[in-house]
């Protein structure tokens, strides 16, 4: 083995970890531990990946699962378009891609690889709003960052077929899973536990914002995202399985905070007070040049500036300064 491809993988893999996004009971002060003195077995699944690009003088490709689709509460977004919470993550992303850059001349490359078709249904999302959604993101990466993104979604896999519908079908025929199997992993399965709870408690909140459960009550809104975020999850693992089949050397990013020793590895895409917040369940705070995700409803209208972009909601500015010019870290 090569020392100084050892050297470089190693050099590149502490970079990601730097923007590594852990479960709060998993945290550690990464700016405090040496990258070298991290046990093995949270390290060496990732680093075999990253040494075989090296090794191969290849740009280290990473996949990401994200950017299904803007979330249909608007008591949490501005509009079913991407605004400034996605274009600053994917500025994120970019910022990451350009580190790895300064360690390694062939650079990085992130495949978005969005699942807004696999579960848009299941979440609410019209079909046509996901198309206008991932239309827009994949012009604004197309025209900023063209080297370091690209795209692969539902239609890439079974473009053949005449229906996202059909599509859904097939994806869970070659990929699924029981939701039998599934309910017994999320009672005995940390990672899959952890996946339910985030993503039950991202549905609740959604659900209670659209006009289909305004008569229900919470307790009937919170059994209906329960039941639906099992389906997510099934979707989602399939979803997962179709990418390892495409993608088997990449290394496999997360939008979801991981625990230490997994496959994923959880990213940060912005500031926010919760680690589970995405961009497109969200929208983007300005203050003191600092940029941080927030649910609209909780946005103080008379202390902020809705701005607006090309004629388009874009993001809310803070009238006045923060005492303190750093407003936080990752997330709180």
């Amino acid at each position: 083995m090569d020392k100084n491809n050892k050297r470089i993988a190693s050099d590149i893999l502490a970079i990601i970890f730097k923007w590594r996004k852990l479960l709060k009971s998993e945290a550690i002060d990464l700016e405090s531990t040496f990258f070298s003195t991290l046990p093995l077995n949270e390290v060496t699944p990732h680093l075999n990946k990253v040494m075989h690009m090296v090794e191969h003088n290849q740009p280290i490709h990473m996949i990401l699962p994200a950017y299904p689709g803007k979330s249909p509460n608007r008591n949490k977004t501005l509009s079913r378009l991407p605004d400034l919470a996605e274009t600053h993550s994917i500025d994120v992303l970019n910022q990451l891609c350009g580190e790895i850059r300064s360690v390694y001349d062939k650079g990085a490359k992130i495949n978005i690889c969005s699942d807004g078709y696999v579960f848009a249904d299941l979440v609410r999302i019209p079909d046509e709003d996901v198309r206008a959604y991932t239309q827009a993101i994949q012009e604004y990466y197309q025209s900023h960052y063209p080297k370091h993104f690209d795209f692969f979604d539902l239609n890439d896999a079974f473009g053949v077929l005449s229906s996202f519908d059909a599509m859904r079908e097939e994806l869970m025929v070659g990929y699924g899973e029981s939701l039998i199997s599934l309910m017994g992993a999320a009672k005995t399965n940390k990672e899959t536990l952890s996946m339910y709870q985030g993503i039950a408690k991202f549905l609740f909140e959604d659900f209670s914002g659209l006009a289909e459960f305004a008569n229900n009550s919470n307790t009937q809104i919170q059994k209906q995202a329960k039941a639906v975020s099992l389906r997510v999850i099934q979707r989602s693992n399939a979803w997962s399985r179709l990418l390892e089949e495409y993608y088997p050397n990449a290394l496999r990013l997360s939008i979801h905070p991981q625990f230490r020793v997994s496959e994923k590895i959880g990213i940060h895409m912005g500031k926010s007070d919760d680690a589970w917040r995405t961009p497109w369940h969200s929208v983007a705070i300005m203050q003191n040049d600092e940029i941080r995700l927030q649910n609209r409803n909780q946005v103080d209208e008379n202390t902020h500036r809705l701005i607006f972009n090309q004629g388009k909601p874009s993001h809310y500015h803070s009238l006045f300064k923060s005492p303190d010019k750093n407003i936080g870290g990752l997330y709180d």
